[in-house]
């Protein structure tokens, strides 16, 4: 199907490319590769230059967690039932299957619940830290001495705390301990650095905790109150020094000595009681107090869990429509280079292409970005591909897999109209990973789409999928006669 070239900024962009290789085609005074590399150097980098205005995209805001009340919960809830609306609005007239009906259903049935959660009476206490500090003594008698006695209606279970759960997505803001009301984390000792980076997120993301130091009978009682303090210290970095309970769930046995009326000596092995009054007073004051709130937040986070997977159904609906759009101009791109065989200006080309591919595939993920603003964030993703190396890695790489089929390699513009494709694509399916994150917006994270960028990159290096995608490129720009021969070579 033949592609209708509407967009100004593409035919703009195409049009620049096109009178350079005519300029470049009468330079025959110019040493023919001195003269035509410096032109294509010279022409890439005005087209950078014409594409990235000196105006800088806006920072993005840091998600900041609002403070736990009714209302807030309520409207994450709405939040909730507004994704998933979008996400029945956006299957509604394409042939949806059985699966994405019942995915849905499911979604709103969560609603209902977490609607009635917002009144639940039953509390559920998550025990974590790292492995050896005591978790499985501490549920064991929080069961047994506290719950049984004190507070019926609360939950208590341990978990082995994993460093990933906030290291591997700096942006995330649920884990498998979202679903529960108040955190313990247990620790032995000062805290070391992973554990602050964990209270430190915890707190980031609104989750209630309460620093458990056990094992305090391993340390003599001059050095319990320098612990303490330090610990303190620490803490109030992130406001939270009035979280910490210091308990002995599980004392070490010791020897007992007892002289005899008859001036013998005893000896027998004692086994301490648990020492953890500190924490059950510390537990029903928070339970006494902040009940309705801890609700309150878990109701929330669950919420943002449910939303999330919803985001994530919408997403790859969304990501279906994308690839067609992507794949449509990584040809336009293949097409251009290839008609003009002037070294580097494969780099002019995709910047100016994506410009607009940037506007259409922001426009099926709902996000705020004008054509100007296309322009600019064209402009940074190809000022960030010749940074990271990407271009001269990737033009090296498809350049090795052109020289084994000799039909490919000798037409003119191969490896121009195959690295132009591929950098489309690299960029077309950047973008879709990183409006797959965001909410509506009309900004760009810089960093965050260079990592993207790179990571896109690296997982399309692999070599089958380059070897196909080298015959696919050249399958759509060279003459009919010669399409035969290529897909008749078998690529080495």
């Amino acid at each position: 199907m033949a592609v209708k070239l509407q967009k100004p900024i593409l035919v703009g962009g195409i049009g620049l490319s096109l009178l350079l290789w005519l300029l470049d085609s009468v330079q025959n005074s110019v040493a023919e590769f001195g003269g035509t590399a410096m032109l294509g150097i010279m022409a890439a980098s005005l087209g950078v230059w014409l594409l990235k205005r000196p105006k800088s995209l806006a920072p993005q805001k840091q998600t900041i967690i609002p403070s736990t009340t009714k209302e807030v919960a309520q409207e994450a809830i709405a939040t909730l039932t507004t994704t998933i609306d979008k996400l029945a609005l956006e299957v509604e007239g394409i042939n949806k299957s059985e699966k994405v009906t019942n995915d849905i259903s499911q979604l709103r049935q969560k609603v209902v619940t977490l609607t009635q959660e917002l009144e639940r009476e039953e509390l559920s206490i998550v025990i974590t830290g790292n492995q050896g500090v005591g978790k499985s003594a501490l549920t064991e008698i929080l069961k047994s001495q506290w719950i049984s006695t004190n507070s019926p209606k609360v939950e208590v279970t341990d978990i082995t705390w994993q460093s990933e759960w906030i290291t591997k997505n700096e942006d995330a803001q649920v884990n498998p301990l979202s679903p529960y009301d108040l955190i313990l984390f247990v620790t032995t000792g000062d805290l070391i650095d992973s554990e602050f980076q964990a209270l430190s997120k915890l707190t980031t993301f609104g989750q209630r905790f309460i620093l458990v130091w056990n094992k305090q009978d391993l340390y003599l009682p001059d050095q319990k109150p320098q612990i303490i303090q330090k610990i303190k210290e620490t803490l109030s970095t992130i406001n939270s020094e009035e979280n910490l309970v210091g308990i002995s769930a599980r004392p070490n046995s010791i020897k007992v000595r007892k002289y005899q009326e008859d001036g013998t000596i005893q000896e027998s092995i004692e086994q301490p009681l648990p020492e953890i009054s500190g924490l059950t007073q510390k537990l029903n004051q928070v339970l006494e107090k902040e009940r309705e709130k801890l609700v309150w937040a878990t109701t929330r986070r669950k919420a943002e869990i449910v939303r999330l997977e919803a985001k994530n159904i919408l997403n790859q609906i969304r990501r279906e429509r994308a690839v067609p759009v992507i794949e449509q101009y990584q040809w336009i791109a293949a097409a251009t280079a290839f008609a003009n065989p002037v070294p580097a200006l494969d780099l002019l080309a995709t910047a100016a292409i994506n410009s607009q591919l940037i506007v259409d595939l922001s426009s099926i993920y709902e996000q705020k970005i004008s054509l100007e603003q296309g322009k600019q964030v064209a402009g940074t993703m190809a000022e960030l591909m010749l940074k990271l190396g990407l271009v001269e890695l990737s033009t090296k790489t498809l350049t090795t897999i052109l020289k084994s089929n000799s039909v490919t390699f000798v037409a003119g513009g191969a490896i121009q109209a195959v690295s132009a494709a591929y950098l489309t694509r690299v960029a077309g399916i950047s973008l879709v990973e990183y409006f797959a994150t965001q909410t509506d917006s009309n900004s760009v994270n810089v960093e965050k789409l260079g990592k993207i960028i790179q990571s896109v990159f690296s997982k399309t290096q692999e070599n089958n999928f380059l070897k196909s995608f080298v015959a696919q490129v050249m399958s759509h720009v060279l003459p009919q006669d010669k399409k035969l021969e290529v897909v008749s070579t078998p690529v080495q």
